[in-house]
């Protein structure tokens, strides 16, 4: 088999993973403006229940905007040959496949962390502020990244 033929085959299956997780998002949602089901009127609050569903929309659509944006950028990195061009830097630092292979996705994962970054900061102190989710602060949000190791 050709390497085109398994670039196309590999945007196939991503293409495919995203189109199906946006329809089935989709499918989902549809359902937030549902009532409560008669027979859990007495397990939920009907105020709160639609403050909650009111949140998961605000959700679905910033899912959605960050999704198409990732997607686009993964299709633009293989496009451009993104990830040959980050194997070239990972051996540039080692002929050892397993340390090339650390570097390559470290560098990977740190560069999505980078992008990932300011969605998730607008998911936390956007949309979790204000329905009332959020019990984190900035310096918590920035302190826990650094924690994680994905910051130096």
């Amino acid at each position: 088999m050709s390497p085109t033929s398994i670039f196309y085959i590999i945007i196939g299956i991503l293409l495919f993973d995203f189109i199906l997780g946006q329809v089935l998002d989709y499918l989902n949602a549809r359902h937030y403006d549902d009532k409560i089901p008669a027979e859990l009127n007495d397990v939920y609050n009907e105020t709160e229940y639609f403050r909650s569903q009111a949140y998961k929309k605000e959700n679905y659509r910033f899912s959605v905007i960050t999704s198409v944006i990732s997607f686009l950028a993964l299709m633009a990195f293989f496009y451009w040959k993104g990830f040959a061009w980050l194997d070239e830097i990972a051996r540039g630092y080692s002929s050892n496949e397993i340390v090339v292979g650390l570097i390559f996705f470290g560098i990977l994962f740190f560069i999505n962390d980078i992008l990932t970054t300011p969605f998730s900061y607008y998911q936390t102190f956007v949309i979790e502020e204000k329905y009332g989710f959020n019990k984190s602060t900035k310096k918590t949000f920035f302190m826990d990244k650094q924690k994680a190791g994905h910051w130096p």
